[in-house]
């Protein structure tokens, strides 16, 4: 089964439009400094590829993980979430941003015509344990994401592209996965808690504690 096949008509476009949506959110104040002189190119390249990590690949996890046990998983955009996201990054400057313009839809195998793509067929027998894996694959991600950037900030130069990007890396992949995984409904870590708080936890405990340090100062 190729990649391909796993994706429904307009998908790969929306997964587009929410990257570029959050990535202009995200370096908004950089992007006019372009206009006015202001060196920020650095600043904007990074933000586009930490968004990536954080954002996209967050819900490329959730959808390849359902995928694989039996799923449909669709990436859609949402028109308001864009509209807020867009919003609030023009309202705060880039220091406050609503950043939902999308997210992966999930539904029985016996989905798959309508979204237009193929799914496996597998039968799901757990669907509560079903249910926590694929909400972990996201703030999972994440985890690893803030991880692999935080050893970046260690190695790299004090300066540079690198780490900036490593930064910005860290700063994302903390703050969603952070706020993923509350354990709120209908977020990904009400679900996981739910079904398994070791599991929870494992996940949860470093990402709070980075955003504390990282965020708080504490």
């Amino acid at each position: 089964m190729s990649l391909s096949s796993q994706f429904a008509p307009g998908e790969l476009r929306s997964i587009l439009i929410a990257w570029i949506v959050l990535s202009f959110a995200i370096s908004i104040g950089f992007i006019e400094g372009l206009f006015t002189g202001a060196n920020g190119i650095t600043d904007i390249v990074a933000a586009f590829i930490a968004t990536a990590t954080a954002f996209i690949l967050h819900e490329m996890g959730h959808k390849f993980v359902a995928i694989g046990r039996g799923y449909v998983a669709h990436f859609r955009i949402w028109i308001w979430g864009i509209a807020l996201t867009l919003l609030t990054a023009v309202a705060f400057q880039g220091h406050f941003i609503f950043g939902a313009p999308g997210a992966v839809y999930i539904a029985p195998a016996a989905a798959a015509g309508y979204f237009g793509y193929s799914s496996q067929t597998g039968g799901i027998s757990n669907p509560q344990r079903d249910e926590m894996a694929i909400s972990a694959a996201g703030p999972g991600v994440n985890l690893a994401f803030a991880l692999f950037f935080l050893a970046i900030l260690f190695i790299a130069p004090a300066t540079g592209l690198m780490t900036t990007i490593a930064s910005y890396g860290v700063g994302l992949n903390v703050g969603l996965g952070s706020f993923n995984m509350i354990p709120v409904p209908p977020i990904d870590g009400y679900k996981i808690f739910r079904s398994n708080i070791l599991v929870g936890l494992a996940i949860a405990l470093p990402l709070w504690a980075m955003f504390l340090i990282f965020f708080l100062g504490l």
